[in-house]
């Protein structure tokens, strides 16, 4: 069975305020309609700090189903940078039950339109720096794991952390519904052994993000950085990696104004797939009837 190629939420509408990533409210289903022009199966949802997200809404809900099965794209995972603000960690306990009742929402809302992946990032402001905040990350989740049991939604954690810390956290929390988001791009940047860390993290890696960029450095258009692509690739093949990749690659029309996102796109849409038909990876995936 072949993969499915994604891409996140917002990349094909107009950046807002010179963001790279954000829920564009005024266009989402505009994307389903680009998406499924370029070839794109998957679209990731993005659920941040912009308002009037229609994943909370019942209704919205519905909507979303609909642009589903109108142009068949699925919407398999959801990218929760909301919590980078709003942290599930070092916050008071006021704060933090007010950002774990809205995560059990979020969870529930997952459920209703059989959205089986929801990511956590844990990278720059919300980065786990020390074991203190792993341990307090582990008690916090805790939390809300009977949630994700009776929702059967998987919680995948994003991290920056070497990969024997990520796996050491992982084996701790030691729960099925919780696994592991693996972003090519960060771990690049991080001068991450790839082959080393995607055969450790194996038994966890349910989703993954394609970026570029450089070692130490910031995010580049797809085969511009420092990324080894024909590793990464063949190494999935390898451990025989069972998910969707979600294009999370740098916007071009942030520094060239006449570059379309639609553009971008599509060249990173032929890009990927010349990598998956290049390694021919047995991938099974998460794609279900929207009949």
């Amino acid at each position: 069975m072949r993969n499915m190629i994604g891409i996140m939420g917002g990349r094909l509408s107009d950046h807002i305020h010179s963001e790279i990533q954000s829920f564009s409210e005024k266009s989402w289903k505009t994307e389903f309609v680009k998406a499924e022009q370029i070839g794109f199966e998957v679209l990731e949802w993005v659920f941040d700090l912009h308002e009037n997200n229609p994943i909370l809404d019942n209704d919205g809900v519905k909507e979303i189903q609909q642009a589903e099965k109108e142009h068949n794209i699925l919407v398999n995972s959801l990218c929760a940078d909301y919590f980078m603000h709003n942290k599930l960690f070092e916050v008071s306990s006021f704060e933090l039950e007010k950002n774990l009742k809205l995560l059990k929402k979020l969870i529930s809302q997952c459920h209703k339109i059989d959205l089986k992946i929801l990511e956590l990032p844990f990278v720059d402001s919300s980065s786990l720096k020390t074991e203190q905040n792993r341990d307090e990350i582990i008690n916090n989740l805790e939390k809300i794991l009977p949630i994700i049991e009776e929702n059967n939604v998987i919680l995948a954690l994003e991290t920056d952390l070497e990969p024997n810390s990520f796996t050491n956290l992982l084996s701790k929390i030691n729960h099925p519904n919780v696994m592991a988001n693996y972003d090519i791009g960060n771990s690049t940047a991080k001068n991450y052994d790839t082959e080393f860390e995607l055969e450790i993290l194996k038994p966890w890696i349910v989703n993954v993000h394609i970026k570029d960029r450089n070692i130490g450095g910031s995010t580049m258009p797809l085969g511009q950085g420092d990324v080894n692509f024909d590793l990464f690739f063949s190494t999935l093949k390898k451990i025989n990696y069972s998910g969707d990749f979600v294009i999370q690659g740098a916007r071009e029309d942030l520094d060239v104004s006449i570059i379309t996102p639609e553009s971008t796109c599509e060249k990173y849409f032929t890009f990927v797939k010349n990598y998956i038909e290049k390694y021919e990876p047995n991938l099974m995936h998460y794609k279900r009837d929207t009949n």
